[in-house]
């Protein structure tokens, strides 16, 4: 038995994930002061993504083109010759070409370059969120594993759970819902609280919008309703997923889930992502769709009431 705990321990501490960012000090994404983990990699691509950098589990440039001084230190810089100057004099990154070293990055004295992503072993990252295991305690907090997607890397995220739970530490995670039964499964025994993201109902416009169906996600959350507790949320997207007819079929699915089941959350649209697209060299392609108002968030919250659900606008 002894042999089994060290070699589980070996592997545990050999095990690396890339982390796009951390966030301390949050209170939006689970109860109490929380840290959230944002993991890298998405299995969708979902077209109003406000965190496109999270969605490709490989290191990439944030190229922020406003602090550029346009010196050409990171052009000299850079191995693969990906990184040139337009037409316009401005530095662009060749996405095709460019492998994520970093050497740019560390190059750049104008901080207009910067990696997203870093890769930690599971006590390097237990490292960075305990020191705030003080405010965890007062508040009720802990630690949540958003994205991305966190089971996109699920022996990664399994072992830095087991590591949080084992110092007693309330563990959520946000997900889209799309993993194979065994990984969401395992993962689920880790969890004090879980967050679906519920895109659309239909599973065509799901293909449409997302890229992927909706299946496998609709069967994990009445899987996991039954084990954690979970709740779902819907982002409001106007002209895509906000007509009644989708938001009664949600309402409907949400009324036949388990007794864990805790209530939907409605998120309205929002662009604070936008600009993370200019600085990957991708279009937004929501520029010209309108978040919706607070009249209208309200009227679709009381809407979905009345199927006798827990609702609330935000999280």
């Amino acid at each position: 038995m002894e042999s089994e705990n060290v070699a589980s321990r070996e592997k545990m501490e050999s095990l690396c994930g890339l982390v796009a960012n951390i966030e301390p000090f949050a209170i939006h994404d689970g109860p109490g002061i929380r840290t959230v983990v944002f993991m890298k990699g998405c299995p969708l691509k979902c077209i109003w993504c406000s965190s496109p950098h999270t969605q490709n589990k490989i290191m990439e440039v944030i190229n922020d083109t406003d602090k550029c001084g346009k010196c050409g230190a990171c052009i000299e810089a850079c191995p693969k010759k990906a990184v040139q100057r337009s037409e316009e004099e401005e530095i662009r990154i060749d996405r095709n070409h460019c492998d994520g070293c970093g050497v740019c990055a560390e190059t750049c004295a104008y901080q207009a370059l910067e990696m997203s992503g870093k890769r930690y072993t599971v006590d390097g990252l237990f490292h960075e969120i305990e020191k705030d295991i003080p405010f965890y305690r007062r508040s009720n907090g802990g630690v949540t594993v958003g994205g991305g997607e966190p089971t996109m890397q699920p022996d990664f995220v399994t072992a830095f759970l087991t590591r949080c739970k084992e110092q007693h530490i309330h563990t959520a995670m946000e997900s889209c819902g799309l993993a194979t039964q065994k990984i969401w499964t395992s993962i689920m025994d880790h969890l004090d609280l879980l967050y679906v993201d519920i895109k659309h109902m239909q599973e065509d416009i799901h293909q449409r919008i997302t890229g992927a169906s909706n299946r496998q996600i609709l069967a994990n959350v009445q899987m996991a309703t039954e084990r954690v507790p979970t709740i779902l949320r819907i982002p409001v997207i106007p002209g895509l997923n906000d007509d009644q007819d989708n938001l009664a079929r949600t309402a409907q699915f949400a009324s036949n889930l388990g007794r864990n089941f805790v209530r939907i959350e409605l998120l309205p649209l929002h662009h604070l992502g936008e600009d993370l697209y200019r600085k990957l060299g991708r279009e937004y392609p929501l520029s010209d769709v309108h978040p919706p108002t607070e009249e209208r968030m309200l009227d679709l919250k009381i809407y979905m009431k009345n199927f006798g659900l827990n609702v609330q606008i935000g999280g």
